[in-house]
């Protein structure tokens, strides 16, 4: 009698033991996708932090995924040697990338790493930014805009600058020099980025209008921050460090192997 009880007993854990291992997250005909493959595909620690939307997603898209897969084996698809092969070629670089992501684990990155490739690379790390030649001519009476345009039009932008600017800068022809999104008012940036080479512009600002232009263009480089770089070099020492391992394992692995090719 009592060893009828543990065989009940020992039959219902291992029932219970088994349907809690097979926690069924969706299934198509008969194919099931259970809740250790979503961690396998994931990790543990991605699984628990995925939001419930990109759950659904992904396993929205195993579905669609496997419909195909499914009608692809009714047509007996698969067992075409070109699909085989492809099919081969894919597990064989799943079955590498783990490999070496494997090993790449292992491998530390530290901010000195960081800052001597940023220090050895400098020359890569710069951002450019455009800067214009300007003259601008300034008035507090907008009466006089309409005369100003007309003395641009019969002589000169400079000259115009020169006999009626109410700035220091109108005595030399409304020159200013070279100026950049940093060195000069937004309102004019906005303007000096819309006008063409030599064409002028009106603006109110400050009390007073001022006409602007500019004369010639440039583009300057600057020196980025390792800080503003850093997170971008981590990303180039981890695929030089991954492609470094990587041959690294393919030179140890060739040398004691024996490899032959068929001409």
């Amino acid at each position: 009698m009592m060893k009828n009880v543990f065989c009940l007993f020992l039959v219902i854990l291992l029932f219970s033991c088994e349907k809690k291992e097979e926690n069924i997250i969706a299934q198509v005909n008969e194919e099931k996708l259970l809740e250790k493959d979503m961690i396998a595909n994931f990790g543990e620690e991605g699984w628990k932090e995925l939001p419930a939307s990109q759950k659904d997603e992904f396993i929205q898209d195993w579905i669609k995924l496997t419909l195909l897969a499914q009608e692809a084996d009714k047509h007996e698809i698969s067992k075409t040697n070109e699909i085989k092969q492809r099919i081969l070629t894919a597990e064989k670089n799943i079955k590498a990338n783990a490999l070496i992501s494997q090993k790449l684990a292992n491998v530390e990155i530290s901010e000195d790493d960081l800052f001597n490739y940023y220090k050895m690379h400098q020359n890569q790390f710069k951002s450019s930014f455009p800067e214009y030649k300007v003259q601008r001519i300034f008035t507090k009476d907008q009466g006089k805009l309409t005369e100003i345009r007309n003395e641009i039009a019969a002589s000169s932008f400079t000259e115009a600058a020169k006999k009626y600017s109410e700035e220091t800068a109108g005595k030399n022809g409304g020159y200013i020099g070279w100026v950049s999104e940093e060195t000069i008012a937004e309102i004019f940036w906005n303007a000096l980025s819309d006008l063409k080479k030599y064409h002028y512009k009106t603006i109110e600002h400050n009390n007073g209008y001022y006409i602007i232009r500019y004369y010639d263009e440039r583009e300057i480089k600057k020196e980025k921050k390792f800080t503003d770089v850093s997170e971008e070099i981590k990303k180039i020492v981890i695929k030089n460090r991954k492609d470094e391992i990587f041959q690294n394992v393919i030179d140890e692995l060739k040398k004691k192997s024996q490899i032959s090719i068929s001409n």
